[in-house]
């Protein structure tokens, strides 16, 4: 192998696990004729919607099995309906109890996506509504954000709005007020109508009164039915639900419980629940908005559950096209593999002996029975063999179709000379002293700032983390109103599209009141947290507590619900910065180093969020215990004993168990159980255990018990354990028994007398 076919085959690159978010991104790649009578139904269904006058289509089921190639659709028809001077958007529903809040925070993240080669859709909406409504030049200015937005222009605007379309006009003033608001420049604009969309009352008495909107809030869904009728005006929409399997997977009663089980039945009372609130929501979803294509991207199992458990008038509002199986068609494989080929060897100005080079063509033959991801993985595991042993091999014959992804790994070889590693070492240090840490904390510059560092952070660490077996992946880059600034996802089960997340929104410390309160709300929905699904976690980076008695009441309640606040200290901005370059250069050793030094596991906030599978390697975590004010976290010990970060004192705790996905054990401040304890849980969950589990956690804090046992379940408990059993794991074992004078666990027994420890 020379050098340019080296550098012609590292330049390869296969994606073949887009997340939601790449929809948004143009794709040179798309191949005519894969899925063609999806794509015949999807089409119809986008003209229908044009031709409509009021009226929505009925929806469509896109069902395929992992890696059939339902994201990448999606992205196509988002160019198609955009092509069309339609509206597109993608709902990511996480959590099924607040669907129509769902609905709402990704059409207004919609809305400020960009549409390739021209304005965000809010703006070219604006100015399309502009070109028909009967206002005059200067009002219609104002409100496509030209000019200054005045009371009095807005109000010129309505009034051509009811003169060209007065129903709508009538039914929805106040959330036409609010999309001009949000276009405008003013931050004082913006924050209003963000208040509005938040469906909170006036932050301050009066603020709405003088642009003319009704003090009253509205609901999410209400606000929903208004943005679909405004849209409506100017042309067609398509509204994609996706990650209804991630939200069914994770909506049994074992799920929330933590334990890690088989999948669900379908008589399990909380997937039945999730089932309704998912079919309910999109029956609504198609009859409350205009001239709509509803499509809903999932794999079959996750439909025949909402079709058979589910309300049966749902399956009356949507179509299903075929299933989305295999590319069936050599040619249409080659195509594939040849367009992305292309497109890489051109940004190295290689030349290949044909396109599909080292791929041959007959290796085509058998393509058939692969979906596009079990494609692309085959051949990238032939790219790297070659890389791997520096030799040019043609591939002739593909084998069997893998039967899950594996874990990824770099296209260039793991190890490399010191000499280069010290080349890394030195520009590495030189881009942390050199890194702006004053921009990302501006409130103004955060939502433009900090999603490409903490993308650049963890682009690096899932570098690092190759050779665990995991599969992890991070959203693409978000709007430019973002809900979160970052989210990694880590893959569970392939087959149910079960999924951790990690979630992450900075809040400048300078954000206060209202403005930070809107942010934390709209976090909260995008990361799905508000009803306490163990695979999911938000953290907030901020620097200095939180202010406002309403938003201090959000945050201290959130803490149940796996949420956290961390610091973005000036080492982690330093360390994100210098990783963002060094991507960005794409040096072809970079993945080496990046693995051999790991400076992205070192940053705190990765640290601190991400914790290793086992207890003895997990990181430090912060926690904020009871009796802490608000915004102020401590440092919890590491197994060493030692602690991180500035607080001279560790917070005693309790581990209570262990998170089932990560090994991480799951802690509770001992100053918390000053409250009191409540555990409601069906026959055989686990009560008595975890009862257990905090007597003797408290007694090894020297804290004593009193045990009303009814039941007789818990009356041994002053007895010492005979050997430790085998199931205890190192870190338990290791735990010292207690010390004289022990404390007292006074066990009260049905027709006995109470045993003293």
């Amino acid at each position: 192998m020379n050098e340019d076919e080296r550098k012609a085959l590292a330049a390869l690159r296969f994606d073949w696990a887009p997340v939601p978010d790449d929809v948004w991104r143009p794709s040179p790649f798309h191949v005519e004729g894969l899925h063609q009578g999806v794509v015949n139904d999807i089409l119809a269904g986008m003209a229908d919607a044009k031709a409509s006058r009021d009226g929505s289509p009925l929806g469509l089921i896109l069902k395929g099995r992992r890696g059939s190639g339902k994201t990448h659709l999606l992205g196509w028809v988002r160019q198609q309906i955009q092509d069309q001077g339609g509206y597109f958007f993608l709902v990511s529903l996480l959590d099924a109890k607040g669907f129509w809040d769902s609905v709402l925070a990704s059409m207004l993240e919609g809305l400020f996506r960009a549409v390739p080669g021209s304005d965000t859709q809010l703006r070219l909406f604006l100015r399309r509504l502009s070109s028909v409504v009967g206002a005059p030049r200067s009002a219609r200015r104002a409100v496509m954000g030209e000019t200054e937005l005045t009371p009095a222009a807005l109000d010129a605007f309505v009034l051509g709005l009811g003169d060209y379309d007065r129903l709508v006009a009538r039914e929805c003033d106040d959330t036409a007020r609010a999309l001009a608001l949000s276009a405008s420049d003013d931050v004082a604009h913006r924050d209003l109508a963000e208040n509005y969309f938040s469906s909170e009352p006036e932050a301050e008495p009066g603020e709405r009164a003088q642009w003319r909107m009704r003090r009253k809030p509205r609901t999410a869904q209400e606000i929903v039915r208004e943005l679909s009728k405004l849209l409506a005006l100017t042309g067609p929409t398509v509204m994609a639900v996706d990650q209804i399997d991630t939200l069914i997977s994770q909506s049994s009663a074992a799920s929330h419980d933590g334990q890690q089980s088989e999948p669900a039945s379908t008589d399990d009372w909380a997937q039945l629940l999730v089932l309704e609130h998912i079919a309910h929501g999109l029956m609504a979803l198609r009859q409350d908005t205009r001239r709509t294509l509803t499509l809903v991207a999932c794999i079959p199992p996750s439909w025949m559950l909402i079709k058979s458990r589910a309300t049966d008038t749902v399956r009356d509002r949507f179509r299903e096209p075929e299933e989305m199986l295999t590319i069936r068609d050599p040619a249409i494989a080659r195509s594939l593999i040849e367009k992305r080929f292309a497109h890489s060897f051109r940004l190295v100005r290689f030349s290949p002996p044909y396109p599909s080079w080292p791929i041959r063509p007959e290796a085509f033959d058998t393509a058939a029975k692969f979906t596009p991801r079990q494609l692309l993985i085959e051949i990238d595991a032939h790219v790297r063999d070659c890389l791997l042993n520096n030799q040019v091999r043609e591939l002739r014959h593909l084998g069997e179709p893998p039967s899950s992804e594996p874990s990824a790994v770099a296209l260039v070889p793991t190890s490399i000379s010191d000499d280069v590693s010290k080349q890394f070492d030195a520009r590495f240090s030189e881009l942390k002293d050199e890194a702006d840490v004053v921009t990302p904390l501006d409130p103004d510059r955060e939502d433009a700032v900090v999603p490409g560092l903490l993308s650049a952070g963890l682009a690096a660490w899932i570098i690092e983390q190759r050779g665990t077996g995991e599969t992890f992946n991070q959203d693409g880059p978000p709007s430019a109103k973002p809900a979160l600034h970052a989210r990694l996802r880590r893959t569970l089960d392939e087959g149910t599209e079960d999924q951790a997340h990690w979630s992450f929104r900075a809040i400048s410390g300078r954000h206060h009141g209202v403005a930070a309160l809107h942010r934390i709300k709209r976090a909260v929905t995008a990361a799905g947290v508000e009803y306490q699904v163990p695979k999911r976690r938000l953290y907030f980076l901020r620097n200095g507590a939180w202010t406002g008695a309403k938003t201090l009441s959000i945050i201290e309640e959130l803490q149940s619900k796996n949420t956290t606040t961390l610091a973005l200290e000036e080492s982690d901005l330093r360390a994100l910065a210098a990783l963002k370059v060094l991507l960005d250069e794409a040096a072809v050793d970079l993945p080496a180093w990046l693995m051999q030094r790991r400076p992205a596991s070192e940053i705190q906030i990765f640290r601190q969020a991400m914790a290793v599978l086992s207890e003895s390697a997990t990181p430090s975590k912060t926690v904020e215990p009871a009796n802490a004010p608000s915004g102020q976290t401590t440092k919890e010990p590491t197994p060493s004993g030692q602690t991180t970060g500035e607080s001279p004192q560790a917070v005693p705790t309790l581990t209570v168990g262990h998170d089932y996905t990560t090994g991480e054990p799951v802690r509770l401040a001992l100053e918390s159980l000053r409250k009191h304890v409540a555990i409601f849980a069906g026959s055989g969950s686990g009560k008595t255990v975890l009862i257990r589990r905090l007597v003797e956690e408290c007694a090894l804090h020297g804290v004593s018990a009193i045990v009303l046992d009814p039941n007789n379940d818990l009356a041994r408990l002053g007895d010492p354990w005979p050997s430790p059993p085998e199931a205890w794991a190192p870190a338990t074992r290791a735990k010292p028994p207690t010390t004289s004078p022990a404390p007292r666990s006074w066990c009260g027994r049905r027709g006995g007398r109470p045993d003293d420890r």
